[in-house]
């Protein structure tokens, strides 16, 4: 006599549940980062947990006003585009600053992407009125530097804020309610795991190797 295996089910749904918890606590993470997009635990799947992908909620964050010239935040589909060595990656943190060479960069090191440089001899570091507008073109003393290169996503319009930053579109009630049912699935996965071990012990006890 053989008995269905169900094991390979149970652990898969653990595995699912143990990555929605990874998602959920990654959104609560980040809930005071600038532009973050929370990501969507209810849309993980096996495959998706293999290859570590969820879904975005792309949902436009609150816009919250500091005053400093050389923050931005997006308004519409689209994101700010930075170097990095495997070439241009996306993003919403508009909260610039400059580096060693007087670049714009983002918090992590990024460089942001200037297109349609002037060929003036402009330094941005050395310029206390910048103004950035709302399609993303820079100025530095009345002197046009160039155009942030931009990604957009759709045919919708676009504007950059200048003195604004994007917030994190995470709503903290929610991802806690979700991070509470979440965890009550993935124990409960967890003690339907030890049931089935433990009627298969008691087959295997009983009637021996072959159940």
């Amino acid at each position: 006599m053989t008995r269905p295996n169900t094991y390979s089910q149970t652990v898969n749904g653990m595995l699912n549940k143990l990555k929605m918890l990874n998602v959920v606590t990654d959104n609560i993470a980040n809930i005071g980062t600038s532009g973050y997009k929370r990501e969507i635990p209810e849309t993980v799947n096996f495959k998706s947990v293999m290859n570590e992908v969820a879904l975005r909620d792309g949902s436009q964050g609150p816009l919250k006003r500091t005053g400093n010239q050389l923050d931005i935040a997006i308004e519409g589909n689209a994101f700010i585009l930075v170097e990095s060595k495997d070439g241009p990656i996306p993003t919403r943190n508009g909260k610039l600053g400059f580096n060693d060479k007087g670049s714009l960069v983002i918090p992590d090191g990024h460089e942001v992407i200037i297109v349609e440089k002037t060929d003036k001899p402009i330094s941005l570091t050395k310029q206390y009125d910048i103004r950035i507008n709302e399609n993303g073109e820079i100025f530095a003393g009345g002197e046009r530097y160039g155009r942030i290169a931009m990604k957009i996503m759709d045919n919708k319009p676009v504007k950059l804020h200048q003195g604004f930053i994007e917030g994190s579109n995470v709503n903290l009630m929610s991802e806690m309610v979700a991070l509470l049912l979440t965890f009550r699935s993935f124990e409960a996965s967890e003690k339907a795991l030890g049931m089935e071990a433990s009627v298969d012990k008691e087959l295997v006890e009983k009637y021996g190797r072959n159940v």
